[in-house]
């Protein structure tokens, strides 16, 4: 296919047949196996390539771009993924003797009050400054740095208690 012509609806089927088992199992062995997060990358994969095209980027359709996409995709979902656990790992701190694992913070985080989640996600996950995180609340630092001590308490008091083991 020229690098000007525009594929039809059924060249485009064509190719996405011939080349779709190639970029899924790509992506199934640099997930180890995770079908359901190898199905998401493929189907991002797919979409970018339909939004290439409609732009007329034509020479997208080609299983080198479709497998560098892959790759892509792969890797920043992973680092999109490893910064979310460096960030739970803040919230580990929280506790006291830090023996909380990352699951058991997220389920703590889930039952702790609106007000008491948001600020411990500005000030541990989105790492703001307690002043920033007074002006997102609309709180003074007075308030804001009594309402996180009364927050991580909370989540100390969830991290210790029976009902959660």
């Amino acid at each position: 296919m020229s690098e000007q012509a525009a594929m039809s609806s059924e060249e485009f089927r064509a190719f996405y047949r011939e080349h779709l088992p190639s970029v899924y199992g790509y992506l199934l062995r640099l997930c180890a196996g995770d079908k359901a997060m190898a199905e998401d990358l493929t189907q991002d994969v797919w979409l970018r390539l339909v939004d290439g095209l409609r732009r007329g980027h034509h020479e997208r359709a080609d299983i080198r771009w479709l497998i560098t996409v892959a790759r892509s995709r792969f890797i920043d979902d992973a680092r999109r993924k490893q910064l979310g656990v460096r960030k739970l790992v803040l919230l580990r701190r929280v506790d006291d003797q830090g023996e909380a694992k990352t699951s058991e913070v997220l389920d703590h985080l889930a039952d702790l009050r609106p007000l008491h989640r948001a600020v411990l996600v500005l000030r541990y996950v989105d790492d703001l400054p307690v002043p920033e995180v007074a002006a997102a609340i609309g709180r003074d630092l007075t308030a804001t740095n009594s309402l996180l001590a009364r927050a991580r308490a909370e989540l100390r008091r969830l991290h210790r208690s029976p009902s959660h083991d």
